[in-house]
């Protein structure tokens, strides 16, 4: 997947390759948090592109999943309509799709996919599918492929990412001083988001709600961090992040508790 998750503190998401890969047979069942945004996530999915920008997909063995090999998707289509986050852009745009190698794929579509190869007197699901908003992606070689949804697709400008190593940075950054207040920011963001946003539900407890249980309270969540305890039956168990500095729990306990949408 190369997504954003909405009502997290990272906006964004970009310059991704996913190249090189076997997506083969991608049909478990899908095991996300019940009532979160990946949970909606129809089984049989090889690739899923939501929201996300400059997203290349390139030099891929994608075969057997039943619903469809590539989806790209916004917000709205993707199961995030509600989400209410603003400063996310909804939109999957500059995704373009290279040589892959691609078969077997949409034997037995779910859900809206499979009520849309309907309306197309199809019960086969399409190698890739594009729905939605969305501008300025391309593919190469489309008719080597079943798509749907691909008709504003143009030519790629480039036809291999074969030189391109990495995004990251040549050299590392260098080390800083940081405030108290930016190392529960930098927590938050590195850690508690990935499965905590504000106010919506991802795999953990929504922060919102942790500010309500722990008001005023901020020594209980260093408590929490350190010793979790699974509370709720409708959420899975929290890991140990006792590996943090004693600075760091306290740190982002309170910048927890501070936050605001």
């Amino acid at each position: 997947m190369a997504f954003i998750t909405p009502g997290l503190p990272i906006k964004t998401t970009f310059d991704v390759i996913i190249r090189n890969n076997f997506i083969t047979k991608n049909n478990h069942e899908n095991f996300g948090a019940p009532g979160s945004i990946v949970s909606g996530i129809p089984p049989g999915t090889g690739i899923l592109v939501m929201a996300a920008d400059d997203v290349i997909i390139e030099n891929n063995i994608i075969s057997g999943n039943d619903n469809a090999g590539i989806i790209i998707t916004d917000f709205a289509n993707g199961g995030a309509e509600a989400s209410n986050d603003p400063d996310s852009e909804p939109n999957p745009d500059r995704i373009s799709i290279l040589d892959n190698f691609m078969i077997n794929n949409g034997n037995n579509p779910v859900g809206e996919l499979k009520a849309l190869m309907m309306t197309q007197l199809s019960t086969t699901g399409p190698d890739i599918l594009a729905i939605g908003g969305g501008e300025g992606s391309s593919i190469r070689d489309k008719e080597r492929y079943r798509t749907w949804g691909l008709s504003s697709f143009g030519t790629p400008a480039i036809s291999s990412t074969a030189d391109t190593k990495t995004f990251l940075l040549d050299e590392p950054a260098e080390a800083r001083a940081i405030s108290k207040k930016d190392l529960g920011e930098m927590t938050y963001y590195g850690i508690c988001s990935g499965c905590h946003a504000f106010d919506i539900r991802l795999i953990g407890v929504p922060t919102n709600i942790i500010q309500m249980i722990y008001k005023d309270n901020p020594q209980g969540i260093v408590d929490y961090i350190n010793d979790p305890k699974n509370l709720r039956d409708d959420y899975p168990e929290m890991p140990p992040q006792d590996y943090l500095s004693e600075d760091a729990k306290l740190a982002v306990a309170e910048y927890i508790l501070a936050l605001k949408k």
